[in-house]
């Protein structure tokens, strides 16, 4: 929810919001603003008696406090909610069953109004089209109704500007021509076919668009103007949100028809108005085709968009919002003989950007991980698939497991993994290979069968202590996120040590020093025997060398 830009329009709004629920509470007070931060204030009598202080700010209106004492005793049923809401209608119905009970009688009453003077329907008449299909699509006189609205407003009244068009949503079709009214506001003007931006001849570029509030001597704060407005327009009409999302795709496909400096501005747009979550990064998808790459204009424009994302956000939180936007590599918005990994690197040194560098390298490892894992996953399933023998089935074991150290050895030479680093990956593609049965009962027969089946390939990886280490430590934490082995952690290092894949020294020193805190008392009980029997073995064997 943007700020207000003014105490007025923060006032007008709070009172015409109150005067318009005054049939489903009881009275209000006249709001109170403050301007430092800038917010106002009233308190509002409910149906029952009960006082709520309602607070209107940037982030929306919210229950500050509710006062129950002249409540009947035993209807105390208000709560104050932790959220703001969009709208008054949305608090009271949060706070007050009493006002939700008079919206609906007021909505009905409204409509048996609307159902008393409608008059009789005349009889249908086939092969006719109602008036609005009929009309014809017009953006230009939609523009040019824009232009006569704004007529007499300031260029640097905001808040006149964004009431007009407010209003005027009432009697424009938004809605029909949503993407002519987002290409206005974008670029000053409508977009051709083609591409090319075309501008009123008498009126020349939309004043309040981001080309025109963002070409001054600081494109920042002018986007930022902007982005304001985009945001207070939506509020009303949340059907705009959609809308411009949908637009800025169809206009983020032309920036090859724009101007470098357009381009600039449109990036520095996009970014501000994704850092305030109003749009997410999908729209960019749009500049992974191959006319926007091959030249480096859509890499341009990504740098310049993320460059302004990141003065606000982490780069963890760009990494979620490329994944939740399924916008895939950055590579792909490089030129296609550019997308290597050192093609990458370089850009973005020359633009003092190390950490888009940081986050490709940790994203490639990621996806390399990911596809050793889901590889031996698969050659594990691939071999249950086969119809074989039960005489047959051990040389198949064996193959099989073949066939994965060598995909192992082939993916540690390939990205440089060490050993202890390989061994926790093949454990996980080992048990998602494992096709888990309904029945709980079944699960520890599943998991022990499936390790004794496939340990020598996790004893070719665990021949080193610190190998070991780190395996017994991932098994441990797999145990704790995956419920259906937590209670069979005992008995799968018990398996893992029958099977010569741990050593007792290895499960000595994690039950000693080396266990990781999470589920680490309950893990630590499991395996205690296992551990007691092991050290007494260790001190017979320490006995006997003295002896």
């Amino acid at each position: 929810m943007p700020g207000f830009t003014s105490a007025d329009e923060l006032l007008n709004e709070f009172a015409t919001e109150l005067r318009q629920h005054t049939y489903g509470i009881s009275s209000f007070t006249q709001p109170k603003v403050t301007l430092s931060p800038l917010r106002a204030e009233s308190v509002v009598t409910l149906l029952d008696g009960a006082a709520v202080r309602v607070e209107l700010s940037g982030r929306g209106y919210a229950a500050l406090a509710i006062n129950q004492a002249n409540v009947v005793p035993g209807n105390q049923a208000n709560v104050v909610p932790s959220e703001a809401f969009e709208l008054l209608t949305g608090l009271l119905m949060a706070v007050s069953p009493e006002f939700q009970r008079a919206m609906h009688s007021h909505l009905y009453a409204k409509l048996l109004a609307l159902s008393d003077s409608e008059p009789a329907p005349e009889p249908i008449r086939t092969r006719k089209r109602d008036a609005k299909a009929k009309a014809k699509y017009e953006p230009e006189a939609f523009r040019d109704s824009i232009f006569q609205l704004i007529e007499n407003v300031d260029p640097t009244d905001d808040s006149k500007f964004t009431s007009v068009l407010d209003t005027a949503g009432n009697t424009l079709d938004y809605r029909r021509y949503g993407d002519s009214f987002f290409e206005l506001f974008v670029t000053g003007g409508l977009i051709a076919p083609g591409g090319i931006i075309n501008y009123d001849e008498e009126y020349g570029k939309f004043p309040f668009s981001l080309f025109v509030l963002a070409s001054g001597d600081d494109p920042l704060a002018g986007a930022k103007r902007w982005g304001g407005l985009i945001v207070k327009l939506t509020r009303r009409y949340k059907y705009l949100e959609r809308m411009f999302a949908e637009s800025t795709e169809h206009i983020l496909k032309h920036i090859h028809r724009y101007t470098e400096d357009e381009n600039k501005m449109l990036a520095i747009g996009v970014g501000v108005l994704v850092t305030d979550a109003f749009l997410t990064l999908e729209p960019l998808k749009a500049l992974q085709e191959d006319h926007l790459t091959k030249d480096g204009l859509a890499l341009r424009f990504l740098t310049d968009m993320l460059r302004v994302f990141l003065m606000n956000n982490d780069i963890n939180q760009l990494h979620k919002s490329l994944v939740r936007a399924k916008v895939g590599r950055l590579t792909e918005f490089f030129p296609p003989n550019k997308r290597d990994e050192d093609c990458f690197a370089r850009h973005f040194e020359a633009e003092d950007m190390p950490v888009l560098i940081e986050l490709h390298t940790a994203t490639l490892t990621l996806a390399r991980r990911n596809e050793f894992v889901d590889e031996v996953s698969s050659i594990l399933r691939d071999a249950k698939e086969e119809d074989i023998d039960d005489d047959e089935e051990a040389e198949q074991i064996q193959a099989t497991n073949l066939k994965v150290a060598r995909a192992a050895k082939a993916a540690m030479r390939a990205n440089k993994w060490e050993q202890h680093d390989t061994v926790s990956l093949a454990w996980d593609g080992i048990m998602n290979a494992v096709n888990w049965s309904y029945k709980s009962e079944q699960f520890e027969a599943q998991a022990l069968v499936q390790i004794k089946r496939h340990s020598p390939v996790l004893e070719m990886l665990t021949t080193e202590p610190k190998s070991e280490i780190s395996l017994l430590k991932h098994v441990q934490l797999y145990a704790y996120n995956e419920p259906r082995l937590t209670k069979y952690f005992g008995r799968i290092v018990l398996e893992l040590y029958n099977t010569d894949v741990l050593s007792d020294s290895a499960i000595i020193f994690w039950a000693t020093k080396g266990a990781k805190p999470e589920g680490k008392s309950g893990f630590l009980k499991q395996t205690e025997a296992l551990v007691r029997k092991l050290e007494a073995m260790e001190d017979e064997d320490d006995s006997e060398d003295e002896e």
